[in-house]
C-alpha cells in the first residue's frame, strides 16, 4: 500500500506543532485539512508608563486555505491599546475601555503554508500604590471550521513601576 506523501508531511508536522503547543502561548487546531496555530508573545515585564509591543501569529500547516478567519484579543485593564501593525491582506482595529484594551483582527484567508502577524502597540500606567501587576494577554481564533475556543493562546506579562 503506498501513502501520499502529502499525508505523510501534515501528520509530521501535526506531531511537531502538537509538541511545540505545549505552553500556554500557543494553541493548535485542526481545521479544513490544516492545522492552524495561533501565538501570544508578550514580554515577561513591562515598565508602566512605558509602551511595550505584543505580537500575535496565526500559522496554517497544510493542504488547504482557512477561511473567514478571525482573532480576538483582549489586553486587560490598565493596558490600552496605542497601534497596531497587520500583515498584508489582514486588517485590524482596536477599541480602549475601562476593561483594557480589545483588538479584532479579520485575517480573511489565510493560505496554507502560510503565516500572518499583527503587532500591538501597548502601554499600562499602574495606580501609585501599585507595585506590580501581572496581566494576561489572551488571543482566540475562530474561522470556518474553528469554533469559539477551539484556538486559544495567552501570555502572562507582568507589568512594574
Amino acid at each position: 500500500m503506498k501513502v501520499p506523501w502529502a499525508l505523510v508531511l501534515t501528520l509530521l508536522l501535526a506531531a511537531t506543532l502538537s509538541a511545540a503547543s505545549c505552553g500556554d502561548n500557543k494553541d493548535v487546531t485542526a481545521a479544513n485539512q490544516s492545522l492552524v496555530q495561533v501565538s501570544v508573545d508578550a514580554p515577561d515585564t513591562a515598565k508602566s508608563g512605558s509602551t511595550f509591543g505584543v505580537q500575535v501569529r496565526a500559522l496554517n500547516v497544510g493542504v488547504a486555505g482557512i477561511q473567514d478567519g478571525r482573532v480576538a484579543i483582549t489586553l486587560p485593564s490598565p493596558l490600552t491599546v496605542i497601534a497596531v501593525d497587520a500583515s498584508a491582506g489582514t486588517s485590524a482595529t482596536f477599541t480602549n475601555g475601562v476593561a483594557g484594551g480589545t483588538v479584532q483582527w479579520d485575517l480573511r484567508t489565510l493560505d496554507s503554508n502560510s503565516q500572518s502577524r499583527i503587532d500591538i502597540t501597548t502601554m499600562g500606567v499602574l495606580g501609585a500604590t501599585e507595585g506590580t501587576k501581572r496581566l494576561t494577554v489572551v488571543a482566540s481564533m475562530t474561522a470556518r471550521g474553528i469554533n469559539p475556543g477551539d484556538a486559544i493562546a495567552q501570555d502572562d506579562v507582568t507589568l512594574i513601576q
